[in-house]
C-alpha cells in the first residue's frame, strides 16, 4: 500500500518575532540572503497575514477541518460592520466536538474597527482591523465562488485533478503534537478522509486555505501559509500565544503582549516590547493583553 503524505506550514509571526525580521542582509554574504529572505517570511506590517493564519489554526485545532465556507457566513456585528462569524453549521460542528470554538470566537472578534490597533505584534506594529475584516470577506466570497466553480467541474473518475481547479476532498485534522517552528511553533496534524482513510489527493488541501491568501487571490499568496505536500499529516507555524490554551505562570513573566487562554491568567506577569507589566482579559473572552509596552 503505498503511503501518502501532505504537510502544510503557515508561518506567522506574533509579539517579539517583528524585531528578529527587521534585520539588515550583511552583503557578500551568499547564506545571508536566504537567511534575510525566511526572515521576511515573519514580515507582517498590518498584522492580517500573521492574524489570519491563527485563525486557520484555530479551525484545524477546534473544527478539525478547513471548510469555510460551510463552517462560516457573514453576519452584521454590534458595529453595523459585515463580518464573518461561525454559522449554525460551524457552532453545531463545534458542540459536537464539545466545545464551543473559544480560540476562533476571539480572533473573529477583531474584525471589529472600534479595536482597531489593539492587538500588538511589536513596538511598530499592530493588528489594522479595517484591512484584516476586509480581507476575511473578500476571502471568503473568493473561496466560495473557488468551490462553487468546482462543484460544476468535478473531476472525472481517474482522472487526476488539476491543481488550479478548487477541487479538494473532504478531510479530518487531528493534531499529532507541536515542536519549535521558523517563527514561533510548529503545530502538526494528522490529515485523514472523515473515516479516517487516506486522502487521494492530499496536495490539494491547499485549495481549502484559498481564504486566507490576499483577497482570496490565486496569485498574491499570503506569506505566512507556505504548502507542500509530502505526507498524511500537516504542519502550521502560528505563534503558540495566539491558538494554544494554558495559563502563564504566577511565578515568571510570559513575553507576549497577549495570549489567548481558556484559564484564567489575570493578572499573572507578562512582559511586552521590553516593558513589564500583568495580563488583563481584553474586551472579549479567553483573550488577555499584556498592559505594558505600549
Amino acid at each position: 500500500m503505498r503511503k501518502i503524505v501532505s504537510s502544510f506550514i503557515v508561518m506567522t509571526a506574533f509579539a517579539g518575532l517583528a524585531s528578529a525580521c527587521a534585520v539588515d542582509m550583511p552583503a557578500d554574504e551568499e547564506s545571508a540572503g536566504s537567511d534575510h529572505l525566511a526572515l521576511m517570511n515573519c514580515y507582517d506590517p498590518q498584522g492580517t497575514n500573521a492574524m489570519m493564519a491563527a485563525l486557520a489554526v484555530a479551525a484545524a485545532n477546534e473544527l478539525g477541518r478547513w471548510n469555510v465556507t460551510t463552517d462560516f457566513h457573514k453576519v452584521t456585528n454590534s458595529n453595523w460592520q459585515t463580518v464573518l462569524g461561525l454559522s449554525p453549521a460551524g457552532l453545531a460542528r463545534c458542540s459536537s466536538r464539545g466545545h464551543s470554538c473559544p480560540n476562533i470566537k476571539a480572533l473573529l472578534f477583531f474584525q471589529d474597527t472600534r479595536y482597531d490597533n489593539y492587538i500588538r505584534f511589536s513596538s511598530s506594529v499592530k493588528l489594522s482591523a479595517h484591512s484584516y475584516v476586509a480581507r476575511l470577506i473578500a476571502g471568503f466570497d473568493a473561496q466560495k465562488i473557488c468551490e462553487d466553480r468546482a462543484k460544476i467541474n468535478p473531476p472525472k473518475p481517474g482522472q487526476v485533478p488539476s491543481s488550479d481547479t478548487c477541487y479538494a476532498e473532504e478531510h479530518l485534522l487531528t493534531p499529532a503534537g507541536t515542536a519549535p517552528g521558523g517563527c514561533d511553533m510548529n503545530f502538526t496534524y494528522n490529515a485523514t478522509t472523515p473515516s479516517g482513510g487516506l486522502l487521494v489527493y492530499p496536495q490539494l488541501l491547499k485549495n481549502k486555505l484559498i481564504w486566507a491568501n490576499d483577497g482570496g487571490s490565486a496569485q498574491v499568496l499570503n506569506p505566512y501559509v507556505q504548502f507542500t505536500s509530502t505526507a498524511r499529516s500537516v504542519t502550521v507555524d502560528p505563534t503558540s500565544n495566539f491558538n494554544q490554551p494554558g495559563s502563564a505562570s504566577g511565578g515568571s513573566c510570559l513575553t507576549a503582549c497577549q495570549k489567548f487562554s481558556t484559564s484564567n491568567i489575570s493578572g499573572n506577569c507578562c512582559s511586552c516590547n521590553g516593558a513589564s507589566g500583568v495580563f488583563q482579559l481584553s474586551p472579549t473572552a479567553n483573550f488577555y493583553k499584556c498592559n505594558a509596552g505600549n
